[in-house]
């Protein structure tokens, strides 16, 4: 009996058996995975789904496209968002190790939801990884300075 299962863009689920995959009511861009396949594929491309995929949902602006334009409009703007990863990293090992952690997690999320088709969640967790990103290096540039002169003061004093 085969087992397959199904990504939601941030997890896997399964395994179920065909009866219980179908209940899902999976979308034409659900990837699907069975032993002994070698990679996920999108639901659509698997027969014995394909009465039980729901339909993709009508541009909101018929014929606005064209189907070479509105594919060469796609690739345009789904290019991988910045990930943050060696920022995030460095942050962490220099400076601000919560706010540095918070962002290698978002950094982390970024390919992952890119690859599952997610893009939105990969621009949303970008967008969390630079804010993170950006708020460690920041307070980590204020705590230097505010130590720098703390030290200037300690010296005149001491003088």
């Amino acid at each position: 009996m085969t087992q397959y299962y199904y990504s939601d863009g941030l997890e896997k689920h399964g395994p179920f058996s065909l009866e219980e995959l179908k209940a899902k009511r999976l979308n034409r861009k659900t990837l699907v995975w069975h032993h002994p396949r070698e990679k996920w594929i999108p639901a659509s491309d698997y027969p014995e789904l394909a009465d039980t995929l729901s339909e993709d949902p009508p541009p909101t602006e018929p014929g606005a496209f064209t189907s070479s334009s509105r594919a060469d409009s796609y690739a345009e703007d789904r290019k991988l968002p910045r990930t943050w990863l060696v920022e995030s990293i460095l942050v962490t090992l220099f400076c601000c190790l919560p706010f540095g952690i918070v962002g290698i997690v978002n950094a982390a999320r970024v390919e992952t939801r890119y690859s599952c088709g997610d893009f939105e969640g990969a621009v949303r967790s970008s967008k969390e990884a630079g804010k993170w990103t950006q708020i460690g290096f920041w307070i980590g540039v204020a705590v230097i300075v505010i130590y720098a002169v703390v030290m200037v003061f300690a010296i005149a004093l001491d003088s």
